[in-house]
């Protein structure tokens, strides 16, 4: 398959999405679930963003958990992607298609036609909320970089292992299995681990002493910014915070309009109609 891109603009956002990775200071990587919220992190300066895989589906009326239908995942990154002038990395779950690899690795091809530049491919069976086996994650690993690499592109796999939650026993079998896991998504050509529900910055401090290749930390109130950024900590994702976050703030304001007569919170000047509509 030859490189099917002809725009210097796409392939230009794969190299810095992987460089943002390397700069020994710690990248917010906030997420995103639609072209406006995208837009708004944009604005905000992040030089890229990511998508979150309850957020889009919550906003199209699906439950998190791969329900949302593939096609229409496609289409809203595709949106997304459209809609931002920085590289974007998307929230595939599991990767939707279990054990059919020839099925997920067309999927992975959709998704950097639309614009997509990385991935994070979780290793948690939706079904049973298991761990998937590791021979089948490493495979799949494999399949979405072949896939990038026949089209010419070096799509950036973030590798996530949901270990530290889902592995039976105490925390010191769930490093290890964490830890064993990492390893092998290395040796399947990984381009960065992804390592959610750490509960203490000293085991952040373990999980990364474990891999050469960027670690990406879940946010937690257990963890601070400033902790992560101590350690440099190549990438900080947000998860599913900002849409709650925001989804608490429309709540506010839905108690203000019913509760008060002085509405004024309806009427902020930043950002206004003109400037949002002169994004699109």
């Amino acid at each position: 398959m030859k490189n099917q891109f002809k725009s210097a603009e796409h392939l230009e956002k794969f190299r810095l999405f992987h460089s943002l990775h390397h700069t020994g200071k710690t990248l917010i990587l906030p997420n995103a679930w639609d072209c406006i919220s995208a837009r708004m992190l944009t604005e905000c300066g992040f030089p890229a963003i990511a998508t979150t895989s309850a957020g889009v589906a919550w906003s199209l009326g699906y439950q998190d958990g791969e329900h949302l239908p593939v096609q229409l995942l496609i289409e809203t990154t595709a949106r997304i992607c459209k809609s931002v002038p920085v590289p974007v990395s998307a929230d595939i779950e599991a990767g939707y298609f279990g054990v059919d690899l020839d099925g997920f690795a067309l999927f992975i091809k959709q998704l950097i036609e639309v614009g997509v530049v990385g991935v994070n491919i979780e290793d948690v069976d939706e079904k049973n909320r298991k761990l998937i086996a590791l021979e089948h994650q490493l495979e799949k690993i494999k399949a979405a970089k072949s896939m990038a690499k026949q089209m010419g592109t070096n799509l950036f796999v973030n590798a996530r292992t949901d270990a530290m939650e889902k592995q039976e026993g105490g925390l010191a079998e769930k490093i290890e299995v964490c830890k064993a896991r990492i390893n092998a998504f290395v040796k399947a050509g990984a381009d960065g681990i992804f390592v959610p529900f750490i509960p203490d910055i000293k085991t952040v401090e373990s999980i990364q002493a474990a891999t050469a290749l960027p670690l990406n930390i879940m946010m937690a109130p257990s963890l601070s910014i400033a902790s992560l950024r101590q350690l440099k900590i190549s990438r900080v994702s947000l998860g599913v915070k900002p849409i709650l976050a925001t989804m608490h703030t429309l709540k506010q304001l839905g108690q203000m309009l019913q509760h008060r007569e002085d509405w004024q919170d309806l009427y902020p000047n930043d950002p206004i109609y003109p400037t949002v509509n002169s994004w699109f």
